[in-house]
This record gives structure tokens, sequence and C-alpha cells, in this order.
């Protein structure tokens, strides 16, 4: 029994990276990412995901912007 919890845990940390596409669809959890990525509480590629919605995203919005929308 105890084997088995332990190997459902050691699964659990290895977790795939939430993709662009995730945080495209969260901005506001991307946000959080990108500032826990910042001061260092937070590593790897969702750093670069999250990073990368909430400037497409912010640039999508300033474009909205300018044309007046």
């Amino acid at each position: 029994m105890t084997l088995a919890i332990a190997v459902t845990l050691a699964a659990c940390g290895r977790s795939e990276p939430r993709s662009l596409q995730y945080f495209e669809s969260h901005l506001e959890e991307a946000r959080d990412i990108v500032a826990a990525c910042e001061d260092d509480t937070h590593r790897g590629d969702e750093c670069q995901n999250a990073s990368i919605a909430v400037e497409t995203a912010e640039a999508r919005e300033k474009f909205e912007r300018f044309r007046g929308k």
C-alpha cells in the first residue's frame, strides 16, 4: 500500500507544464505565474508559456485600443 502511494505522489510531481493555449484561456492565472517566475517562486516551461500568453493578450488589447474598439 505504501509503495502505491509513493508511486502516485511521484507521478504527480512530474506533471506536464501547462501549455500556451491553456494560459491564453486563463489569463489571470498566467499573470500570477509570470509574477511568481519573476520573483523565483516558480520555474520551468510554464514561465515561458505564461509570459507569451500575457504578452500576446496585452499586444492584442493595445492593438484593439489603437483601432478604436
